[in-house]
């Protein structure tokens, strides 16, 4: 509830600005009018003695005018940006609605032609409609969690970290989207140590990782090739790095991809299934853990790279092993 109420907070913050600095900007254009009709028609206005009061006004005047355009700079600044915003969120609800109708329709259907011929389809065709009704309740599954963790993970920091292995999470989370995409253990170059403990939440990193590789898979071209890099920093930080080969990025996608809702490209023209909400789940989490992330691409048609600094690496003196690392594993 927490969560949903700052999110609600949030949406209704930009209507008051809009408001406030409309009336600011009335108030002051009214002043402007009124102020240069009196100076324009006024005697005494004219008059010698009048002067240092007239060169006063004159430069509160122009110091009014600059504040209105500047005023309505902003709020054409600010309303293009929640034009943009409201675009994202209608590719969004048609993304989702498409997410959820694709797999519903198709388990709908395989369970239909199972139940009327059940008897008349050989094991072998069965076994091909279980496995397409698995894959399908997959992907409604990532579905849900990517909607859900979206809400969970937006501005909540972590209050508790706990000791976990961000090698073996990261693995886990190799194997999970290997087998999500039905990838080869070659697909996936894995560089880096045997083991390096930091304090965590298990699961939110474990989600931001497996976004990072199924953002790196549905973005790479016919043949798939994932780097994954882990190591330390010499300043007690540690580092992830993901770089695959693709569709890469230009400079104005860099500056927004982490933003919630986008995706690259023209809704109508992506082949890429999504709802926009993977890599903002990978800052938030990271943001929740004190650290940062970015994107790097040389360009489009050349590959992207996304790096993760987390901060809270354990002495290595120690090898119990916790049950969070548990797990992890």
């Amino acid at each position: 509830m927490r969560v949903a109420g700052s999110q609600l907070s949030a949406a209704k913050r930009p209507k008051w600005v809009y408001i406030t600095m409309g009336v600011l900007l009335i108030v002051v254009a009214v002043t402007l009018t009124v102020g240069w009709q009196f100076v324009g028609v006024s005697d005494a206005w004219r008059a010698k003695e009048m002067t240092t009061l007239r060169w006063v006004v004159y430069f509160l005047g122009t110091i009014l005018f600059l504040l209105l355009i500047a005023g309505l700079v902003l709020i054409v600044y600010l309303l293009v940006r929640e034009v943009r915003l409201n675009e994202r969120q209608s590719n969004f609800v048609s993304a989702v609605t498409h997410e959820l109708k694709t797999p519903v329709a198709s388990l709908r259907l395989y369970l239909d032609t199972l139940q009327m011929r059940d008897h008349d389809l050989p094991e072998s065709r069965r076994e091909d409609f279980y496995r397409t009704m698995r894959e399908d309740l997959d992907r409604l599954n990532a579905t849900i969690n990517n909607v859900l963790n979206a809400a969970m993970y937006t501005d909540r920091p972590v209050i508790d970290p706990q000791p976990l292995d961000l090698v073996r999470l990261v693995q886990r989370a190799m194997d999970l989207t290997r087998t999500r995409h039905q990838l080869a253990r070659e697909n996936f170059i894995y560089q880096g140590p045997e083991r390096l403990r930091l304090r965590g939440d298990v699961q939110a990193l474990e989600t931001a990782v497996v976004n990072l590789l199924d953002n790196a898979v549905k973005y790479s071209r016919d043949k798939v090739q994932v780097e994954v890099e882990v190591g330390a920093d010499g300043d007690g930080q540690a580092h992830l790095r993901v770089k695959d080969h693709g569709v890469g990025m230009s400079r104005a996608h860099l500056r927004v991809v982490f933003n919630r809702f986008y995706r690259i490209g023209a809704e109508v023209r992506r082949s890429h299934t999504g709802t926009g909400l993977g890599l903002f789940i990978v800052k938030s989490v990271v943001k929740g853990h004190k650290g940062t992330v970015s994107a790097e691409s040389p360009g489009p048609d050349r590959g992207s790279t996304f790096t993760v600094t987390l901060p809270g690496i354990i002495d290595a003196a120690s090898d119990a092993e916790t049950p969070e690392e548990e797990v992890a594993r």
